[in-house]
This record gives structure tokens, C-alpha cells and sequence, in this order.
């Protein structure tokens, strides 16, 4: 009878939501509180007079925020943003013209990327990121029957072009990166030509070293391989972080380079922290956790295409490899794997634009998982 009543309740839920990846999320978003809490509580302590959980009291109202807000997007059909998809690009894309105009710009760590209203900070790259991939996604569907031609294919690179300029004006050399392989990725999803794609990347991997060489405060972070001369600090203590965990950590809340030692440890260098704590099976955790939510983005998204929802399909993939891409960013930063910048560890770092993005990113995801069930129900696929 037991089993009965469960069976009904998951048949009742199924059309809703997917569990699993409800789960998954639920697991991940847990995890990443905890490990905020323990790294940022002795700074938390020091400014803001012993109070030991601020950074993860404002964590949890970024987070019920983001839950409010974002509950409205699962009653908002895929097929809506899709037609949308232009709008969306140009608001957002005028939006991160706002922060270059330096009206309402709020700077930090020399950078240049926040609007501030009224003691409101927002970050409009990482919405920008979230709605071009919308954009891209519409777009190649519309254009499915010709992206293999060279007109086509460039279009997405003149808008890719115009936003780069913009954000590395700011600078953000990490976002730029981002919507840079997130195009080539999702144009080869799209069954793009591969020698444009393949040339593409060449070009825009030339006009990036370009960058860098115009710019030798970029340049500078390339210092990896000595991380401990110069300006390096912060990846030294950061790799000095993770080899002192070992395999299995010092323990929750043990860490002694978030004393003070180690620069930004609550957000761009929450890794660090999370490795020396709970060491390699902390590490194989969030691979883990994030491999699964990928992998189920990505089912969700081979589902949609099956019954003929592209747009759907290419989201549910832009949105895995949107998250998993930082994932991995992040925790190359951490390793001295690429250069030092500023970029979230989505759902652990603290920060209020990049959690609300990813838990929309989440919601839309739901939203195709609904709109995908719709339409297999008179589908063969069940």
C-alpha cells in the first residue's frame, strides 16, 4: 500500500519535476552553504563585530530571493523566450554598456563590473552570459537549415564581438573566455561546419594573445608556474591550501589559510578552502555532483531535440556546459591551471548576481524538462 501511495505521489510530481535533478541541485546548493559558512567565518567574525555567519545569512536571503523571483520563470513557456530572444540580448548587452559609461558603476579589485543603485549592487556580466546563451540558442534553431553557411555562421561572432569589447573594457577576461567556447560549443552542436568552428577558434585564440599582450597587467598573471614571486600570493596560498589537505582533509572548519592567509577564500578561492578541509574525496564530491548535473542537462536537452523542441534542446546543453564550464574555470584558477581571475565557483562563492543567475539557469532548466514532458506525451518517446 506504502508503495502504492509513493508511486502515486512521484506520478503526480513527474509532469512538474524532474526528482533527480531536483535532488542534485538540492545536494549541491547544501553543500555550497556549508562550505561558505566554514570559509567565511573568521572574516565574517573581524568585520562584522564577531558575527560569526553574516557571509551565510546573506548567502540564504540571496538564496529565498533567488527561489521568489525565479518561481515565476517556471510559469513562463520556453517558447516565450524564445520569441524574446532578441530583446533579451540587446537589454542585457545595454545593461553592460551602462558599466562602461561609468554612471552607476560600483568598482572593486581595480575592476570595473558592478551597477549600484541605491546600495544595490548588480553584476550585469553574468546576467549578460545566462541571456546570450538564450539569444544563441534561438538563433540557431531559426537558422538550423543554414548555419552551415559562412554568413550565417559569422553572425553570432559579430554579436559575441561587440560584447567582448565591452567586457574587457571592464576588464573581465573570464566571462569573455566563457562566451567565447560557449559559441563554438553550441555552433557545434548545431552541426556547424567544423573547419569554421575549427578556424574560429584558431582566430579568436590569436586575437586573445593579442589581448594579452596589449595588456601587461593580464600578461602578468601567466606567472603561474612561480606563483610565489611577484604578485602571486593568492595562487600561492591557494596551492599551498590544497596540497596541505591531502586525501582526507584537516576537517570541516580546520582551514588556517582562511585566517587572513588567503586572499578572497569565501568567493574566488572558495576551492581552495573546500580541498584543505575535506581534501580529495571533498574534491571528488563536487566533480561529482556537478558531472551529475551536467549529465542530466544534457538528457534533458537530447530528449528535447528527440521531440523536436531545438531551442529547448540547445538550452538544456548551453545551460549544462554554462555552469560545468565555471565549475571547472574556477577550480583551474585554484590549481594554477590558468591565470588568476576573478570567476565564481557557481552556487559556493558568495555573491548575489552570479547565485541569482545560476538558480535561474536552474529554473529554466526545469521549466524545459516541463515543456519536454508536454510534448512527449503524444510522442513514441515516454
Amino acid at each position: 500500500m506504502q508503495t502504492r501511495n509513493k508511486n502515486d505521489l512521484i506520478n503526480i510530481i513527474k509532469p512538474f519535476f524532474d526528482l533527480n535533478f531536483f535532488f542534485i541541485v538540492i545536494a549541491i546548493i547544501l553543500f555550497g552553504l556549508l562550505i561558505l559558512s566554514s570559509a567565511s567565518i573568521e572574516l565574517s567574525s573581524k568585520q562584522f563585530n564577531g558575527d560569526p555567519f553574516y557571509y551565510l545569512f546573506r548567502q540564504v536571503n540571496y538564496l529565498l530571493f533567488s527561489l521568489f523571483v525565479c518561481s515565476f520563470f517556471l510559469y513562463i513557456s520556453t517558447e516565450r523566450l524564445k520569441k524574446n530572444y532578441f530583446i533579451l540580448l540587446i537589454f542585457f548587452l545595454f545593461t553592460l554598456l551602462l558599466v562602461n559609461l561609468d554612471i552607476f558603476t560600483r568598482k572593486a579589485g581595480g575592476s570595473a563590473r558592478w551597477l549600484s543603485f541605491s546600495g544595490l549592487n548588480i553584476q550585469p556580466s553574468e546576467f549578460f552570459k545566462l541571456f546570450y546563451i538564450v539569444w544563441l540558442c534561438a538563433f540557431l534553431d531559426y537558422k538550423k537549415n543554414s548555419i552551415r553557411r559562412l554568413d550565417i555562421f559569422i553572425i553570432p561572432f559579430i554579436w559575441f564581438s561587440i560584447s567582448a569589447v565591452l567586457l574587457i573594457q571592464q576588464p573581465d577576461f573570464g566571462s569573455t573566455a566563457v562566451l567565447f567556447f560557449m559559441t563554438l560549443l553550441l555552433l557545434f552542436i548545431a552541426k556547424a561546419k567544423f573547419i569554421h568552428i575549427l578556424f574560429s577558434g584558431l582566430l579568436g585564440s590569436l586575437v586573445g594573445i593579442l589581448i594579452l599582450l596589449m595588456n601587461p597587467y593580464m600578461l602578468a598573471r601567466f606567472n603561474f608556474f612561480k606563483p610565489c614571486e611577484n604578485d602571486g600570493y593568492q595562487l600561492c596560498y591557494s596551492l599551498m591550501a590544497i596540497g596541505s589537505g591531502g586525501i582526507f582533509g584537516k576537517g570541516l572548519g580546520a582551514s588556517t589559510s582562511k585566517l587572513f592567509f588567503l586572499p578572497a577564500a569565501h568567493t574566488d578561492f572558495i576551492f581552495a578552502v573546500l580541498a584543505e578541509e575535506l581534501g580529495i574525496f571533498g574534491i571528488i564530491l563536487i566533480i561529482s555532483l556537478f558531472y551529475l548535473f551536467i549529465r542530466k542537462c544534457f538528457l534533458i536537452g537530447d530528449r528535447a531535440i528527440r521531440v523536436g523542441l531545438i531551442f529547448q534542446g540547445y538550452l538544456a546543453y548551453g545551460i549544462g556546459m554554462f555552469i560545468t564550464m565555471q565549475v571547472l574555470l574556477s577550480m583551474a584558477v585554484n590549481l594554477g591551471m590558468v591565470p588568476t581571475k576573478g570567476l565564481a565557483l557557481p552556487l559556493f562563492s558568495y555573491g548575489g548576481s552570479n547565485y541569482l543567475v545560476s538558480i535561474l539557469s536552474i529554473s529554466i532548466m526545469f521549466r524545459i524538462y516541463r515543456d519536454v514532458y508536454k510534448k512527449s506525451i503524444n510522442s513514441s518517446i515516454r
